[in-house]
């Protein structure tokens, strides 16, 4: 079967160096930044690999991913990710294969704190589209950039050796022409399809030229007056009847002058020229880079960047706007170029592939919960904080290990392949049996199909720029116990039911190559140990559904590395048919429900000598610096899925109590001790004052977080069932 890569989530993601200039890691580190330009994660690479802690499902977001020097520790505090940039940061394309990061090369000068030689030209392409009644800017993915380099043949005094001599008759036209500013000035013009009329702030957004005029913008509906835009003496020497003069003042000030040459492409051949450097195209995220020896430049590097689309199998110009006004003058390397592409023929990018063709895939529960990362030994214990959990049916997704039972609402992610038909299946179910406790106590549970409606969501466009999510509904259909739910074609324009007949004309396309198969409150289900099995099925004459038998490999999980690859189910996933092993059927994975709250509860601070209790004003009277404060507290969860911290911050918190202990709930840990649901320990008055004279106040905070997910996140991140917390205070006295 072969290995089908996606958008995927809940893996971990390791960057590879494949650069032979490299042998080994070289002090590099690989850096992860979020939105806001904070890091997030630092990881030191080990030989030529690095992997990182930030799931894959946060890295295909605005995350961004930048390989450098180590950050010395004096600066560690203040890093973020200008500071990577200044420091000449290696910003990685997110292509993934796999959960595998590729970097084929990276350049030598990445060794020193800064670049010399090599340019690094970046960037990303967008578009706006209206989606469900709101704007959205989306990346454009697989897009084709041209990166070109851009030179005038404004110099002075002139070099006949490089440069072409700008005409007298065109110098003479631009001085005329700058002569009678005070006009309309037009629409700014441009070869291909263009973003449209450029404001002046749009224009110069690329310029550090602090001295740029600011008082008017280049529009096509705005009066130019010569003394607003331009300085005198430039004015004056654009418009001598000198033209050595004008041909010295074009090439002084260009900088200046270049808003009115774009309005003027009549003159373009005469004063630019530009080559294409490269062809790249854009990752997920709509990045794209190039990397440029600027050894060799005799000049600053000037950057213009056309686009193109594959539309309908062929490319075409979806960017190419005015070539001065949108040129990068001065390119500061590591910039972000923002490309807005607004071209109608541009749809939302789908970063999918399409599956296998004869499979049906089970990918995971939720985004990131995968089969083969569920525990299916439904006696199964696991060592854990030197104590045993019972943990049958948990998932690794959060902590790595299987201790998190699912809870909330679940959704099953499901892949049909295009020729799963010629099996004669026409639908599908799913049913679930309980088969433990919630202690893991086995029972006898009998069979149910997970009922409910289950719809698939589709993309459709209905004008230029306005698409709206619809939705094909897959059933339940049939009657009483016996009901089943339609595969979806892979092609949804072969769905007899689309939400609106004129959907059909809309160019439909489905929003992901998973759907959500059956969606599951586990708050209506005992909490315990459920079997979940996948049936296929055929719909007979009389509306009734049968069983289809497949041939074993039909049923696919994702691999336990990498969730975006299919592979066969293992057998322990299969009810393998008795009267020949190599057909099964129905798919089946053991999965735990856990719903229980935690519990958050810090009783009150007790002096062990006279077991006089802080109580409701929080006072507590020593008499003596070496007796002993009680302090206890509850973090607790039925069946130990759950996690704490807890601290006791004393007056303004700028002397540290050094009382913080934090772990799992199942066992002792940061020398409190576990008795029952209880951790206790004791300190010495003299401990807890700590260069406090005779008196201090105190602070006790505790957190309790339960394990349980729903398969893409840590329940107790969104839902507050699974998270509890308690706050309590007491203050020390000799008098």
């Amino acid at each position: 079967m072969a290995k089908i890569k996606e958008k995927e989530k809940g893996v971990l993601v390791t960057i590879k160096v494949q650069d032979s200039k490299f042998k080994s890691s070289e002090n590099l580190h690989a850096f992860v930044v979020d939105s806001n330009g904070k890091i997030v994660e630092t990881v030191q690479f080990k030989g030529l690999e690095a992997i990182l802690k930030s799931r894959k499902e946060m890295l295909q977001g605005a995350a961004k991913i930048y390989i450098a020097q180590g950050i010395p520790k004096e600066f560690k505090n203040k890093a973020n990710e200008r500071m990577l940039l200044k420091g000449g940061a290696y910003n990685l394309v997110k292509n993934f294969s796999g959960n595998i990061l590729n970097v084929q090369s990276l350049p030598i000068g990445i060794l020193n704190p800064w670049f010399w030689n090599n340019c690094l030209i970046t960037g990303h392409v967008n578009k706006e589209f209206y989606i469900d009644g709101a704007w959205k800017n989306l990346p454009l993915c697989n897009m084709r950039v041209h990166i070109c380099e851009v030179e005038t043949e404004l110099v002075w005094p002139y070099i006949p050796i490089y440069y072409r001599r700008i005409p007298d008759w065109v110098i003479n036209e631009i001085s005329q022409k700058i002569k009678n500013i005070g006009t309309v000035v037009p629409p700014i013009p441009g070869p291909g399809p263009d973003p449209g009329p450029l404001s002046g702030a749009q224009i110069k957004r690329n310029l550090l030229l602090n001295d740029l005029p600011r008082t008017k913008s280049f529009s096509a509906d705005v009066q130019l007056n010569k003394s607003d835009l331009l300085p005198d003496h430039i004015f004056q020497a654009m418009t001598s009847n000198n033209l050595n003069s004008v041909r010295k003042a074009l090439a002084d000030y260009h900088d200046l002058l270049y808003p009115y040459l774009c309005m003027w492409p009549v003159y373009w051949p005469w004063i630019y020229t530009y080559d294409e450097e490269t062809i790249v195209y854009t990752d997920c995220d709509g990045h794209f880079e190039m990397w440029e020896n600027t050894l060799t430049e005799d000049g600053p590097l000037n950057i213009y960047i056309w686009v193109e689309a594959c539309i309908n199998g062929i490319w075409v110009t979806v960017y190419k706007p005015a070539l001065p006004c949108n040129t990068w003058w001065d390119y500061a390397c590591n910039t972000d170029i923002n490309i807005q592409v607004t071209d109608t023929r541009v749809g939302p990018c789908d970063c999918g592939t399409i599956g296998p063709a004869d499979a049906v895939w089970f990918r995971s529960i939720g985004w990131s919960a995968s089969a083969l990362h569920i525990e299916q030994d439904i006696a199964s214990t696991i060592p854990l904080q030197g104590a045993i959990l019972k943990n049958g049916g948990c998932t690794d997704i959060i902590d790595g290990q299987k201790i998190s039972p699912f809870g909330s609402g679940l959704t099953l992610k499901l892949f049909c392949g295009a020729n799963i038909f010629n099996a004669g299946v026409t639908h599908y179910r799913w049913k679930k049996t309980m088969v433990t406790d919630a202690n893991q106590n086995p029972v006898a549970g009998s069979p149910s199909i997970i009922p409910g409606n289950v719809s698939r969501p589709y993309l459709v466009k209905l004008s230029a720029t306005h698409y709206e999510t619809h939705y094909v509904l897959l059933g339940a259909e049939g009657t009483g116990s016996d009901i089943a739910y339609r595969i979806p074609h892979h092609d949804v324009t072969v769905e007899p039911n689309l939400q609106d007949p004129a959907d059909y004309g809309r160019s439909p396309e489905w929003t992901n190559m998973f759907f959500d198969s059956a969606n599951i409150d586990t708050n209506s289900l005992t909490d315990g140990i459920y079997k979940f099995e996948l049936e296929l099925l055929k719909q007979q004459a009389n509306g009734s559904f049968t069983l289809i038998r497949v041939a074993k490999e039909t049923f696919q999980v994702s691999e336990y590395g990498t969730i975006g690859n299919n592979q066969d189910a293992p057998d322990g996933y299969l009810n393998i048919y008795s009267g020949n092993h190599a057909l099964a059927d129905s798919y089946k994975m053991n999965v735990r429900i856990d719903n229980a709250t935690c519990v958050a509860d810090i009783h009150d601070a007790v002096l062990n000598e006279t077991l006089a209790p802080s109580g409701p004003c929080g006072f507590i009277i020593y008499s003596n610096t070496g007796q002993h404060v009680h302090i206890s507290f509850e973090a607790s969860h039925p069946r130990n899925f759950a996690t704490f911290s807890f601290g006791i911050v004393k007056g303004n918190n700028t002397q540290p109590t050094g009382i913080n202990p934090s772990g799992y709930v199942i066992s002792s840990v940061g020398g409190f001790t576990l008795s029952g649901v209880v951790f206790n320990d004791d300190f010495t008055v003299l401990e807890l004052l700590n260069g406090c004279i005779n008196q201090a106040a105190f602070s006790e905070n505790l957190n309790v977080w339960c394990l349980a997910t729903d398969g893409t996140y840590r329940l107790s991140s969104v839902e507050s069932k699974y998270y509890k917390y308690d706050v309590n205070a007491f203050a020390l006295s000799n008098t």
